[in-house]
């Protein structure tokens, strides 16, 4: 729907269904009601917009701004899609300013997103990048952010090996996954490939692989995105790279906050 409305509403039944060509599923973002109490309170250009929502019996509908350049995860797999260097410097940008706003720019509370990844990255008409689904969000809990225990439910790869021990979220999560979709940014894989080794099934990790390929000293165009070329700056992309894997470090008191993000980006 249209984003230009400022303050969310609450709109009819019928509203939403001529709006969504009768709740179309090419149209659907997600599923839950955190999103209303969430967005409500969030405006930034790097977040989709919440136009308003409805209430039909036992359904909570939403509705979000319309964002009509499809998914990070389509530029990046579809092979009719194609994001230049400078696109994906842009969108890295983007999020990070997206995550230290939801972390560190509030007057309230820090919001937790928990779910990043490329299907729930929208990009604008300038391939503006939009973090959406808010499903899982939370709000950091007290001054010593402690986490906040959710259902772990992200997307393999994404999720920061921490979490699978302790079961809650934090800031430190959220840049790890982060750090994931920047290395796809760079990399132009998916997070986890299933592979087939002496007819054995492993998943190799995008994170492990690429720490490997830096660590014996391979050249960067090793790991950069073969569809683009040699149409890259190859001091950039090492930078990039390094961020990626700087957030996805597997111990969270050495990645870097979102604040110290955004010098990084910063060439």
């Amino acid at each position: 729907m249209d984003g230009n409305c400022t303050n969310p509403r609450q709109f009819s039944y019928q509203v939403l269904a001529r709006a969504t060509n009768n709740f179309s599923e090419k149209g659907k973002l997600g599923e839950g009601a955190t999103e209303v109490k969430i967005l409500t309170k969030l405006r930034h250009e790097n977040l989709v917009s919440l136009v308003g929502w409805s209430c039909n019996k036992k359904e909570l509908l939403i509705a979000y701004e319309y964002v009509g350049n499809k998914t990070l995860e389509y530029h990046l797999f579809k092979e009719t899609a194609f994001l230049t260097w400078g696109q994906r410097k842009t969108i890295a940008r983007g999020l990070a300013s997206a995550l230290l706003y939801l972390h560190e720019e509030r007057d309230e509370q820090s919001i937790l997103h928990c779910d990043i990844k490329l299907d729930n990255i929208l990009l604008g008409s300038n391939f503006n990048p939009k973090l959406c689904d808010f499903g899982l969000a939370r709000p950091v809990e007290d001054e010593e952010e402690s986490g906040y225990p959710t259902v772990l439910t992200g997307a393999p790869g994404y999720l920061a090996p921490e979490c699978k021990k302790s079961g809650k979220a934090t800031k430190e999560s959220d840049i790890y996954s982060f750090g994931v979709v920047v290395l796809q940014i760079a990399c132009g894989k998916h997070a986890v490939e299933n592979l087939q080794r002496n007819g054995v099934k492993i998943e190799l990790k995008l994170v492990d692989w690429v720490r490997k390929k830096i660590a014996t000293g391979e050249n960067i165009s090793a790991v950069a995105d073969p569809c683009l070329g040699l149409s890259y700056d190859e001091n950039e992309m090492e930078k990039l790279i390094h961020v990626g894997l700087s957030c996805a470090n597997p111990n969270p008191d050495y990645r870097p906050s979102t604040m110290e993000l955004i010098k990084m980006l910063k060439y």
